[in-house]
This record gives structure tokens, sequence and C-alpha cells, in this order.
């Protein structure tokens, strides 16, 4: 949120990020992707990854218990890495040699990282890019094209933020 947005609506986004925290944040947010899209989220403590604060998640099919893909929450800055936020496609749901390969997603953020070790909080702004971002991931995640050239944001042009 910008200056004016803070004057115009009587808040300041320091105050307003304690009610955010990190961890709430992510949960609260899965838990809504979950419920809304019928899915379950397992974390995968023992998957490797290419940073030991990445974490992992398995995705299935509430219903059907049918494992449908993974995707990497990658929240927080580090040195050599880009300071931008971005869902990244590793892996599209695709239909190869009578085989199906699973979806596969990363969300990369450079989230305000915790303090003086107390929790990480976000701002108002950081909050509404996490939705955002994990929508790209969930979308990636509930593709059920049989050919990879369908799926994910290769989708019409008009329709790739619609997700999120």
């Amino acid at each position: 949120m910008s200056r004016y947005d803070e004057k115009q609506n009587g808040f300041n986004q320091k105050e307003l990020s304690q009610y955010f925290p990190a961890e709430h944040v992510k949960e609260a947010t899965m838990d809504i992707y979950q419920e809304l899209l019928g899915l379950t989220f397992k974390k995968m403590d023992k998957a490797e990854t290419w940073h030991k604060l990445v974490t992992a998640y398995e995705v299935r099919d509430k219903k059907s218990n049918k494992k449908i893909g993974n995707f990497y929450l990658d929240l927080y800055p580090r040195e050599d890495k880009f300071n931008h936020a971005a869902a990244m496609t590793l892996l599209k749901r695709a239909k190869v040699d009578n085989r199906t390969l699973l979806a596969s997603s990363a969300m990369v953020t450079n989230f305000s990282p915790s303090k003086d070790g107390k929790p990480a909080v976000l701002p108002h702004s950081e909050v509404v890019t996490f939705f955002h971002e994990f929508g790209h991931v969930m979308h990636n995640m509930c593709n059920e094209a049989n050919y990879d050239r369908f799926a994910g944001a290769q989708v019409e042009r008009d329709f790739v933020e619609m997700p999120s």
C-alpha cells in the first residue's frame, strides 16, 4: 500500500503488519485453497530442495486421495536470490507415453523475514502478494490438460491472472 492509502484509510503498514504473522498467513492461505479447491496439502519433511529454508508439499485431491503434484515455498530473502515475487512452473501436468506426469510449482518470494528473534510478520501488501502468487501455484496444480502446451500459464493470455 502506498502512503496515500495509509493516510486515506487511517492506518500504517507497520502497525497493521503485527496482525499478519507470516506463518499464520501461509497456513490460512493454504487452508482457504484446500477448502475452495477440494485439495489436501501435506508437508514433505524429507524432500530435497535447493535451499534448507525451502519447504515442499504434496498435493492430493481430497475426494479420491489421488496425488496431483508438489509445490515448494521459498519465502524469504537470502544472498544471490532475485528480489521480487514469482510463481514458477517446474513441471506441467501432461500425458506422455500413456503415463501422467504430475505438476510441480514453486512460489519464490522475498517476504519480510523475522527480526530480533521475533516471528516474521507481513505488511498487507505482502499478504496480498502471497495470496496472488499462491493462486498461480494452484492454477498449475489443478490443471488437467493432457498436453503441456495447454497447461498452467499456457492458457489464453487474458486468463493467466484469473486464478490468482
